[in-house]
């Protein structure tokens, strides 16, 4: 039987012809073409190291917008674990979604009335006030007149075990965002009465109809009565039965089809759909082909007109990896799974209930304004500490059927490199910037950080012999960072491999072994030329540096019938997380030096090309 037959009946299914596999941190699937990941923040213990200056490491529930030509993301900030106070939310913007500020508090830690609260564990909170956890499934509204209104949930968690968002917390708050990157005074949006906080006995914001500004009222009122964007706010006011029209479930994500039918998405693969724009919902189904846990779902019509979810495609939701895109024409079918993200930095800080790998996905709501660039942004957080965006150009495609040549010399310098798929952490950025010997722009991978690395990977059209020529400039500055350049099929395998050492030694896998080939001159540009035969197994190296020439066959070390991708890394591997590894009870411990950077390496890409013989 195939799976549109199984899942005939389902209001989505997707036909995938793979599935991911989790033993490899993106998947082993295909790529989407073009992806860019750009790091937003990188959490450090310590203040002065930190991006937004406190060194809290449990950072979370990264949510996106695009107004006024300006990207922004707010996120959840807490000192060590989830769900144990103090907690704030921070903001960020940019103007190209590469390069942010530095994150502001948007919303304070805080401290609410205990007399009030009507959940579990009451006899735990001995004083008259409890510090705040904050909350949230979604934040940004731009209105009707284009003001942009930030929102954020106030939960009450007597221990980590009890969850901010189980309808007994306090409300939820607004505030505005100015065209300066000001905000207006806090004010709540809603208290959930039905949880036992009120205008009356909560002091600590008042509520948004003592404004003086009346746009901004208004703007509220035009929040409140969009019942497709309230429906996100169903967990924090649970207990609210005559507000919310949507069937109970966390973290619902949406789109609008043609027919003006919307499809709404949750965690653990539920999904339900809406005749009339929110007013009513179809009973939740599981859509068992939508094959997801507990890392959240994000639903989006492409600026292509295509449909696409990204999720995390495994029921193994201790480990959220990778986050993968699938794509369909009409809403209902999809197929194509591919990954967005190629790798997850290790978990570098203990904490309570930090679930592994990129997680949490949110894009750009339907009701709010897109970016020109006409491409699918998202947002995530990495192992619950750090903050990402990333950008997949549409249409979405895992495959290149055109040249992949490149040349970085007459580029515009900047983070963007069309066709090309660039991982960018903040130690270890990813950019097009001037070359070293000043002959124009080069491709620049730059590596300081311990437990990170910068990649740039170029799919080209799938070949069982390929001559892949580059020309190299490296300056490693210490033995941690290591110039490395795979070729690989289109799953992930590596038939081939080799790197350049600190101490100017290029080592080549050859045949699963690692052979020395010979050496190499720092700060000078280099030639290399690889010349693939996946008929033979076999591939031929050839170095040229200062007028000499050094050429060297070698065996693969994994079998393939054809290879599409040629990646180049600032490190060989990076201690990776496996499967067997469990972030839930904060026993992973810290790594050592996590917030120290290292010295900085700097590698330039001057050109490739590729000639192919396709298969």
């Amino acid at each position: 039987m195939s799976t549109s037959d199984y899942f005939n009946n389902d209001l989505i299914i997707c036909h995938n012809k793979e599935k991911a596999d989790v033993r490899a941190q993106d998947g082993a699937l295909r790529h989407a073409v073009g992806t860019h990941c750009f790091q937003v923040m990188r959490a450090t213990k310590t203040p002065e190291h930190s991006t937004d200056g406190f060194g809290w490491t449990y950072n979370h529930a990264a949510m996106l917008a695009y107004w006024n030509h300006y990207f922004f993301l707010d996120y959840l900030s807490d000192p060590v674990s989830e769900h144990l106070p103090p907690s704030q939310t921070l903001i960020t913007w940019s103007p190209d979604g590469a390069r942010w500020s530095r994150p502001v508090v948007l919303f304070p830690p805080a401290k609410a009335p205990t007399a009030p609260y009507q959940g579990p564990n009451k006899d735990e909170l001995t004083e008259e006030t409890v510090d705040c956890v904050m909350h949230q499934r979604m934040s940004f509204f731009v209105s009707s007149d284009n003001r942009l209104l930030a929102t954020a949930f106030y939960g009450i968690a007597p221990n980590h075990g009890i969850a901010p968002n189980n309808g007994y917390g306090v409300g939820r708050v607004v505030r505005e965002i100015y065209t300066d990157f000001t905000f207006s005074d806090i004010y709540f949006l809603r208290f959930n009465e039905a949880g036992g906080y009120t205008k009356e006995n909560t002091p600590m914001f008042p509520h948004f109809t003592e404004s003086e500004d009346q746009g901004f009222q208004a703007a509220c009122h035009e929040l409140i009565a969009d019942q497709l964007v309230t429906a996100q706010m169903w967990e924090e006011e649970r207990h609210n039965q005559d507000w919310f029209t949507q069937p109970g479930a966390e973290a619902i994500s949406y789109y609008t089809l043609e027919n003006g039918d919307v499809i709404g998405y949750y965690k653990n693969s539920l999904v339900t759909r809406s005749l009339d724009q929110g007013q009513t919902w179809s009973e939740l189904q599981t859509c068992y082909s939508l094959e997801t846990a507990t890392g959240k779902v994000w639903g989006e019509k492409t600026a292509d007109g295509r449909y696409a979810l990204a999720y995390n495609p495994t029921t193994d939701s201790a480990h959220r990896w990778p986050i993968a895109v699938i794509t369909g024409e009409n809403g209902r079918d999809f197929d194509h799974l591919l990954a967005v993200t190629p790798e997850v930095s290790p978990h570098k800080y203990a904490g309570l209930y930090k679930n592994l790998g990129p997680q949490y996905i949110r894009g750009i709501c339907e009701h709010n304004p897109k970016p020109e660039d006409q491409a699918l942004w998202l947002a995530y957080t990495v192992n619950k500490e750090d903050v990402w965006v990333s950008r997949t150009p549409c249409p979405i495609t895992g495959c290149e059927s055109g040249s992949a040549d490149t040349n970085f010399q007459q580029m515009p310098q900047g983070p963007f490199v069309e066709g090309w798929n660039l991982y960018s952490p903040l130690w270890s950025p990813v950019a097009v910037a001037e070359s070293p010997l000043g002959n124009g722009n080069a491709l620049c991978l730059q590596d300081a950080d311990p437990y990170d690395r910068g990649r740039a990977m170029r799919v080209f059209p799938e070949s069982e012999q390929v001559t892949l020529k580059t020309r190299v400039f490296l300056t490693p500055a210490c033995s941690q960072s290591c110039f490395t350049i795979e070729v690989q099929e289109g799953h992930g395998l590596v038939p081939i491999r080799f790197y350049f050492q600190h101490n100017g030694k290029v080592i080549v896998k050859n045949g699963g072994r690692y052979d020395e080939f010979g050496t190499y001159v720092q700060g000078e540009w280099m030639d290399i030329t690889i010349e693939v035969c996946c008929l033979t197994n076999h591939f031929t190296l050839t170095l040229d540096q200062g007028g000499e020439s050094r050429s060297k066959d070698f065996r693969f070390s994994n079998s393939v019938y054809t290879v599409e991708r040629i990646l180049f890394t600032t490190k060989e591997t990076l201690c990776f997380n496996t499967i067997e590894d469990c972030g839930k009870w904060g026993d992973l411990g810290d790594l050592k030096d996590a917030d120290i950077k290292l010295p900085q390496s700097c590698y330039y890409i001057d050109s490739l090309t590729c000639s192919t013989s396709q298969k």
